[in-house]
């Protein structure tokens, strides 16, 4: 198990990461094939982290009860929760991908929804920590390359809705300190419950990310990075995979 110290700084680390996204969109113009391309060997990343780390844990942990129940509760909750932040607005910036009913682009529902997509992967990493150090590392690399392109992607959108460079700043900053605070938090509280209802914990925040992952990080690289997208994608899992091994 990791020791403290290590938990904060991989928690800070996850939460810089949708700083650095905010500060690198907000001052230099980044073509939406390149944050694709980020985007995609993420979804890669995250793919393997999910299967070979998180999923494999789960199952030690609860067996096949625990990550039938806590997998499903988890997909189907943040489906739920998505379908909300479309209808607010919050993912107006993926067009193609909009749902009926759908508000026009809602600045404050975009960072809701980065709350939605980083607190799953948050109290994954945090759960993970409590594990063997090659899943840890694993799902840092997973968390760091899936919130890079998150916030990279939302700054037009946040522009439009007359956000100054500061405020956004700010506000994926507000956000960054909320997902490295789940990290630190699962870690603390989350090590003495019982093998069972660990394993559960595991399973829901896999299928919450592999929903997602399928509801918005593929499509939304595939919609603007083309074919590209898969190459990337498997990249991303094959290096994953390599470096867990070493």
């Amino acid at each position: 198990m990791f020791t403290l110290a290590t938990v904060v700084a991989f928690g800070a680390l996850t939460g810089f990461s949708l700083i650095l996204g905010s500060l690198i969109g907000t001052s230099l113009k980044i073509s939406q094939r390149a944050v694709a391309a980020v985007m995609a060997f993420g979804s890669g990343v995250l793919i393997c982290a999910l299967t070979f780390g998180l999923m494999e844990e789960a199952f030690k942990h609860g067996g096949f009860d625990a990550i039938i129940i806590g997998f499903l509760s988890g997909g189907l909750v943040f489906i739920a929760g998505d379908l909300l932040i479309h209808r607010l607005g919050g993912r107006s910036h993926r067009p193609k991908l909009r749902v009926p009913a759908a508000r026009e682009t809602n600045g404050k529902a975009i960072i809701l929804g980065s709350l939605l997509d980083g607190i799953p992967e948050s109290v994954a990493l945090g759960v993970a920590l409590l594990d063997r150090k090659g899943i840890g590392f694993l799902m840092l690399a997973a968390v760091f390359l899936s919130n890079l392109p998150e916030s990279l992607s939302s700054i037009d959108d946040l522009r439009k809705e007359g956000f100054s460079g500061r405020r956004i700043t700010l506000s994926w900053s507000i956000v960054g300190v909320c997902v490295a605070a789940a990290v630190v938090l699962s870690f603390l509280f989350l090590h003495h419950l019982d093998p069972n209802a660990l394993g559960i914990i595991e399973s829901f925040a896999s299928g919450a990310i592999l929903a997602m992952l399928a509801d918005g990080m593929m499509p939304e690289a595939y919609e603007n990075g083309g074919f590209l997208t898969a190459f990337m994608t498997m990249s991303g899992f094959l290096t994953a995979f390599i470096l867990s091994k070493i």
